[in-house]
């Protein structure tokens, strides 16, 4: 568990980071960080005996950061739900979350708790987190997103991650495809070990020589 969670935090913060550092500066998406979608997705954690929503707050204003939250239209949220990750997009173009899961499993049920007990928590750190001036999410419809299958449990968090990557409010700007699984594992493993985001900058000859040169 610990290490799906760090795996998950770590990519994040890269996503979060080449948003941000884009050309035009971003601020269209906002990744929010699975250490968020942790503290709202409580219910009985031994390690947190109740909703802390102080500890929360500023976590959603760090993920924020110096952005103008009433003008991002994308905020995407990674949610572990018994070990398995899916993503929950607030859809500000459209009005609605839109529920990104590559489950096999018929998850409308899981979703509707999981959705009843999470929304409102966002929704009331949003409201504290711009002064209300954020528009109100909790009655947003909650479509579950037609969206590709994994074919492994143990798969579910490089999804999630290609879900926050590629889901533009409408559509996988680029398809996701089962039969691309292991290409898009090598292609998340080059991207973690070379990101500037990576504390070990000094890696073994035979992967050193492979880092990107600028």
């Amino acid at each position: 568990m610990l290490r799906c969670t760090q795996f998950m935090s770590f990519f994040v913060a890269c996503i979060s980071h080449d948003e941000r550092h884009m050309s035009d500066g971003g601020g269209y998406r906002v990744f929010l960080s699975q250490e968020l979608g942790e503290y709202v997705n409580i219910e009985e954690d031994p390690d947190i005996s109740q909703w802390e929503s102080s500890a929360a707050l500023a976590i959603l204003q760090r993920d924020i950061g110096d952005l103008d939250p009433t003008k991002v239209k994308l905020f995407l949220l990674p949610v572990m739900e018994e070990e398995h990750y899916s993503v929950y997009c607030i859809n500000f173009i459209h009005d609605r979350i839109d529920v990104l899961d590559s489950s096999e499993e018929h998850h409308t049920v899981c979703h509707q708790v999981l959705g009843d007990r999470i929304i409102r928590r966002l929704n009331l750190l949003f409201q504290e987190a711009t002064y209300g001036k954020i528009k109100e999410f909790t009655r947003f419809k909650r479509p579950i997103i037609d969206a590709c299958l994994q074919p492994h449990d143990n798969d579910c968090g490089l999804y999630a991650l290609k879900f926050m990557e590629l889901w533009n409010g409408d559509s996988f700007h680029v398809p996701i495809l089962t039969e691309n699984i292991r290409h898009y594992k090598s292609q998340l493993l080059f991207y973690g070990l070379y990101h500037t985001l990576n504390e070990i900058k000094k890696l073994p000859a035979g992967l050193e020589a492979h880092r990107p040169r600028l």
